[in-house]
């Protein structure tokens, strides 16, 4: 995902060039203060090139007045799940204010990295931050895991709040955790005795799990990957109703799929790249060569085997996707297509997500 740091005077011109070249950040200047040595690209409109990287950008650095930046955000607001993060600076670098998508989007961390790499205050109001609490959204962005339903989080952070326990239920073993003040870690084999808890967080990519209840929240890792294989010009509907019915028969969570999988010669095939397109997830595609070394272990087919150059698709290419993960679900066969699911370890680091996908 870009980034970029928008500056609007000479001394905002001087910091925004310091980010941008420490942190990797575009760097954007109005016309009139871009020198031909600055590595930065002009603007004629601030409203118009705030509205359009808002749009692109997972993060904004907004070096001016928090009046002249509210004004232009106001509009553009949707909600804390694709909302960038957005720091205000000053043009001294004396503040780093964090002030939108703070968990979620990040800003609060992008405040700190800012305060360090420019040697501003950085300037957080978030309750919990304020009280050293380890607030559920911020644990779950730390590992990549997706809230289910959003909505509760709110809920739960006030529960913190108010000194309540907040409990996540997980079969991860305790040393690949993060540690925080606020969080219960239990294993889920204590979930059924649980009922007495009124916060509960699930991280788990089983669509259900018996006991669970309205109030309970879900946090999906993004650790199913799925091997597709199908029929020459197969329509993209088949192919989603095809995963929809693996998914639901199998209990695994739709929100945890992190991407499709196939071999390299199915990359022309419209159906498949428009299921994925509608799923926002990407296909990672893999050569023959690299199925091969695979396809022993699986059911192979004479006809894949003639058409494809390998006895197996689904199956190896999930695997593949999975960096070796586990086979979660074998080949299902739903009107001309074929799905496999495959489990990868997770989470792969807590310190380095996969990225918070938008």
């Amino acid at each position: 995902m870009s980034s970029s740091v928008i500056a609007i005077t000479p001394g905002g011109r001087q910091l925004a060039l310091k980010i941008g070249g420490a942190c990797g950040f575009t760097v954007w200047l109005p016309k009139a203060l871009c020198e031909p040595e600055d590595d930065a690209h002009f603007f004629a409109g601030l409203r118009e090139l705030v509205c359009r990287r808002f749009q692109i950008d997972e993060a904004l650095v907004l070096i001016m007045a928090s009046g002249i930046a509210v004004r232009i955000l106001a509009p553009l607001l949707r909600d804390k799940q694709s909302d960038p993060a957005v720091v205000v600076m000053d043009e001294d670098g004396r503040f780093a204010i964090s002030l939108l998508s703070g968990h979620w989007g990040g800003a609060n961390a992008l405040a700190e990295r800012l305060a360090q790499t420019v040697g501003a205050l950085p300037v957080i109001t978030t309750a919990t931050d304020g009280k050293g609490l380890y607030a559920v959204d911020l644990f779950a962005r730390e590992i990549d895991a997706r809230p289910e339903p959003f909505s509760l989080i709110k809920t739960f952070n006030a529960a913190m709040l108010r000194a309540e326990k907040v409990t996540v239920f997980t079969d991860l073993p305790a040393a690949q955790l993060p540690c925080g003040n606020g969080l219960l870690f239990l294993p889920f084999s204590r979930f059924a005795a649980s009922e007495q808890l009124s916060y509960r967080a699930l991280l788990t990519n089983r669509h259900k799990i018996p006991g669970a209840g309205e109030g309970d929240l879900f946090l999906r890792p993004p650790n199913l990957y799925l091997g597709v294989g199908c029929r020459r010009g197969i329509g993209a509907i088949q192919i989603l109703t095809a995963i929809a019915s693996v998914l639901e028969r199998f209990n695994l969570a739709a929100a945890s799929v992190a991407a499709l999988a196939s071999i390299d010669r199915k990359r022309d095939e419209e159906g498949l790249r428009l299921a994925a397109q509608e799923l926002g997830l990407p296909v990672k595609f893999y050569k023959a060569e690299q199925i091969k070394g695979l396809v022993a272990s699986y059911e192979q087919s004479a006809f894949v085997q003639e058409t494809m150059g390998v006895g197996a698709v689904c199956e190896p290419t999930a695997i593949l996707a999975a960096k070796g993960g586990r086979l979660l679900v074998p080949k299902q066969k739903i009107n001309g297509v074929t799905v496999a699911v495959a489990e990868a370890e997770y989470p792969w680091s807590a310190s380095a997500p996969a990225g918070k996908r938008r």
